[in-house]
């Protein structure tokens, strides 16, 4: 697995770069990931999500529809992680494919990774009733990533899953916001307090992931259902 650390970057040129990692890994049967961050306030959204709907009118944060689904991300204080894995070189053979079951595996290495700078996170754990709110952080859906003790949302991760291959965004605060979530979304999410350091969290998900992909090519190809 190849895994880049990017710096910075206006929110079109990360999203265009998700894309052609997951083009490149679609055509080529391998898998790649890159840790980045961006030049300032943007929101993401989901790819069938509505800037008129989801997003408040005299919003000041400009906008990028990701390649994923899901509810829309105020970026900015965060640290984004794009993954795409050819199902070539995962699955060997065509196999059922639940994205709950992806979703558990691909963020495995995340929780890994904040564990490492001191936070207990737990996949899976739905926290509260989906509200109307088009913030992703407004809730935890199964696949996130929360605090184990707190129940407080830790990272937020959507999937897109394409005949080929299965593309993972996810995002993780790693101090308050930029922009105040209340000038963006109708209905935001309560503010994450949580402080971590971005080269710290950025060298664990490196390891993590790369120990990630070693044990895949350890156990050989890997079947999910």
């Amino acid at each position: 697995m190849r895994i880049a650390v990017d710096g910075p970057a206006e929110g079109v040129e990360n999203m265009r770069l998700d894309q052609a990692m997951l083009d490149e890994v679609e055509a080529s049967g391998s898998a790649r990931a890159r840790i980045y961050g961006w030049d300032g306030p943007w929101v993401s959204l989901g790819r069938f999500q509505r800037p008129e709907r989801d997003l408040l009118p005299d919003c000041p944060v400009p906008w990028v529809r990701r390649p994923t689904g899901g509810r829309a991300v105020l970026h900015g204080h965060d640290v984004t992680l794009a993954m795409a894995v050819a199902f070539d070189a995962w699955l060997g053979a065509p196999a059922p494919r639940s994205p709950r079951a992806f979703a558990d595996e691909l963020t495995l290495p995340i929780a890994r990774a904040l564990a490492r700078c001191g936070l207990a996170a737990r996949q899976g754990a739905e926290t509260g009733r989906p509200g109307p709110s088009a913030d992703c952080f407004a809730h935890a859906a199964p696949t996130d990533l929360a605090d184990a003790r707190t129940g407080v949302k830790l990272c937020g991760a959507a999937l897109r899953l394409t005949d080929r291959a299965v593309l993972v965004q996810a995002s993780i605060p790693i101090g308050p916001p930029l922009v105040d979530p209340a000038l963006v979304f109708a209905s935001p999410a309560p503010t994450n307090a949580c402080v971590l350091d971005r080269t710290a969290l950025e060298a664990a998900l490196v390891d993590a992931f790369t120990d990630w992909a070693g044990n895949l090519r350890a156990s050989g190809v890997r079947r999910l259902s």
